[in-house]
């Protein structure tokens, strides 16, 4: 007994070593936790963006303000029907993040662009937000007819068989290149402002207590 719980030690002390020494383990658990907040803290507005996005589905509801719809839905599904489709939210921004930012730490290394310029951030930004924007598509277009009220699905699962049974492979990756067009964009534009805003902060606030508030700033 003894043995064995020397040699579960010494498996959980090689796991944490194995991840501390990893800079792209780092990066894609840092993500993953970054994903997870604002997901279980923003659900809500993103769960009212798709209900508001879709006037056919209430005559009434849906041509009133979002506080009329946030009563609305916690009228005729209670408070928690608020963070409908949270689990699917979960499944595509927990590993979407953490490969985004997994991504993004291999193109600096590989490229060598540990202080990129404009240009290269935007390159850096777009390039890893199309690659894990392609990779989590699937669970993008299952999340969003989750949240709608047009499919009564119960699970996801029940949600991937009727997609691919009535679009096949490609209803699954249905708007992917609205969703690069607008996303990867993005996300470089943010990259390259996240850079040069940092080079503004003076290097006494980058190595001190408040490293967290000016990244919190600059982003």
């Amino acid at each position: 007994m003894r043995q064995s719980g020397t040699e579960e030690r010494s498996e959980s002390k090689s796991m944490a070593d194995f991840v501390i020494s990893s800079p792209l383990v780092k990066s894609f658990l840092a993500g993953s936790l970054s994903g997870t907040c604002s997901t279980l803290l923003f659900q809500p507005l993103d769960l009212l963006k798709t209900r508001l996005q879709q006037p056919h589905v209430h005559g009434e509801t849906s041509r009133v303000g979002m506080l009329k719809h946030v009563a609305y839905v916690v009228k005729n599904e209670r408070v928690f029907g608020l963070w409908k489709g949270t689990v699917p939210s979960i499944v595509r921004c927990v590993p979407g993040v953490g490969l985004y930012f997994c991504t993004l730490h291999f193109l600096k290394t590989s490229l060598h662009l540990d202080n990129p310029s404009s240009s290269e951030a935007m390159f850096l930004g777009a390039s890893a937000r199309a690659i894990s924007g392609v990779v989590l598509l699937p669970v993008t277009v299952i999340k969003t007819r989750f949240e709608s009220e047009v499919y009564h699905y119960r699970t996801m699962s029940e949600a991937t068989r009727d997609i691919y049974r009535t679009s096949g492979l490609r209803g699954l990756y249905s708007g992917l290149v609205p969703t690069l067009v607008r996303d990867a964009p993005y996300s470089g534009i943010y990259l390259v402002f996240y850079v040069q805003a940092k080079r503004f902060v003076p290097e006494s606030v980058k190595e001190g207590t408040h490293l967290v508030a000016a990244n919190f700033t600059c982003g």
